[in-house]
């Protein structure tokens, strides 16, 4: 699903950072000067839970060092 950030940022929500804030599940901006979270907790679980487990797994992809 592509989104759009109120910064600007346009990208795939799966490419956000999966966080938890303030108990809930959320999604970061990718964008270090934004930071802004798109709470989650609104979706129904089976929508939510692919979201946040591809969030993730492209986050664990993305920091993987080179070998």
């Amino acid at each position: 699903m592509r989104e759009v950030c109120f910064c600007g940022w346009v990208g795939e929500i799966e490419n956000r950072e999966p966080v938890v804030a303030d108990g809930r599940p959320a999604l970061r901006c990718c964008s270090e000067a934004c930071d802004h979270l798109d709470r989650l907790d609104w979706l129904p679980s089976g929508a939510l839970w692919p979201i946040l487990k591809e969030a993730f797994e492209r986050r664990t992809t993305l920091r993987r060092p080179a070998a």
